[in-house]
């Protein structure tokens, strides 16, 4: 009887870490934003679309993903650290406009202080450089907004 008791709290216990897993893995995506225009993430450019985005390896903030809804576009890149003074109420992405070229900038996770912030890349540098305006525009749930 002793061995039919714990044989059920072990599976129990097991079926309640893979839940906790699970959620923890769900909670590291910022869900699916709408992006409404192409824009560049390092050196590469996506167009127009629904993603997601998410750190590639679970052990490290270091690198992240972002991928289409339907999974056909997909991108790798470096961030660093960036912390808020108040809890992010949503999640949201920053980007640098430059004319009608915009650059992924930061991501924020809902629930957090800390983001991540994308390293200015070659073609954006040359932008900001070149002394083109810079607008920051924020999407969350909702609409853009200009800041």
């Amino acid at each position: 009887m002793k061995k039919q008791t714990l044989g059920r709290v072990t599976v129990l216990s097991f079926l309640l870490m893979l839940a906790a897993v699970s959620l923890s893995a769900q909670s590291e995506r910022t869900g699916a934003i709408n992006i409404p225009f192409s824009f560049t993430v390092g050196e590469k450019s996506l167009p127009a679309g629904e993603y997601s985005f998410e750190r590639n390896r679970k052990d490290s903030d270091l690198v992240w993903l972002v991928q289409s809804r339907d999974g056909d576009v997909t991108a790798l890149f470096t961030t660093t650290a960036v912390r808020a003074t108040e809890t992010q109420e949503k999640a949201k992405l920053v980007f640098h406009k430059y004319g009608d070229q915009y650059f992924l900038s930061q991501i924020w996770t809902q629930g957090e202080t800390a983001g991540r912030e994308l390293l200015i890349q070659g073609f954006e540098r040359q932008l900001a450089k070149d002394a083109i305006e810079r607008q920051m525009i924020v999407l969350a749930s909702g609409p853009a907004t200009r800041n």
